[in-house]
């Protein structure tokens, strides 16, 4: 198999995996994310909480959680996590949101609490200081750590290749199996595929934070 056949032979599927793993994982670790940065941040008593699920999602390595919820799980919840793209999504999710909590939390503290403070001074309520304050600066200041869970995702995606989904770390691995048996090539390709990935969106995340903070005067 030549170059230009091994390049090919990942499109289309092999990058649409990594691409949906990736996007929904961070979409959906977002969603969970930022409420527990919020919860961490101005509700106290729910705090301990949050750092037990931040601990636990960021102390166990992807590997061994995503085998952990399809091994494992299958036995008591056999739907849905004998369905791989779940299970990979699903773990992949819950240790996003663990990194997003903790970047939104940074994004918090940079706002500082004397715009809290300010707002609540002239009449706003709590809720109403998050949701006008808070809310429209807090993804400027997450932008350039939400760019690095994004490149961290497309990474971690290759884990699914475990559980026998064909991303592009699993098409590189089934490529040197084939005759003519190039163990480089594949891993050369998959390696450019990552950066191809990564960089663009990693890039757009980071001049659109700074665009922002100085449309903001931040």
């Amino acid at each position: 198999m030549d170059v230009p056949h091994q390049i090919l032979s990942f499109f289309p599927f092999p990058i649409l995996n990594t691409l949906a793993i990736s996007v929904l994982s961070f979409i959906f670790g977002l969603a969970l994310g930022f409420p527990l940065a919020l919860l961490k941040a101005y509700m106290k008593r729910l705090g301990y909480l949050v750092d037990v699920y931040e601990k636990i999602f960021r102390g166990i390595p992807e590997p061994v959680l995503i085998l952990l919820f399809y091994l494992g799980m299958t036995f008591y919840l056999p739907f849905p996590f004998s369905n791989p793209y779940f299970t990979v999504i699903f773990a992949l999710t819950l240790r996003s949101a663990a990194n997003q909590s903790q970047i939104f939390r940074g994004a918090i503290r940079g706002i500082g609490e004397e715009q809290m403070a300010a707002a609540r001074s002239v009449g706003f309520s709590k809720l109403s200081s998050i949701r006008h304050i808070i809310i429209p600066q807090v993804f400027t200041y997450a932008a350039s750590g939400l760019a690095n869970e994004y490149a961290l995702l497309v990474k971690d995606s290759a884990y699914a290749f475990a559980i026998g989904i064909i991303e592009i770390t699993k098409q590189a691995e089934l490529l040197r199996s084939y005759p003519p048996y190039d163990i480089v090539t594949p891993y050369i390709i998959a390696a450019l595929l990552y950066i191809l990935l990564t960089f663009p969106i990693a890039t757009y995340f980071d001049a659109w934070g700074s665009k922002r903070k100085k449309k903001l005067g931040l």
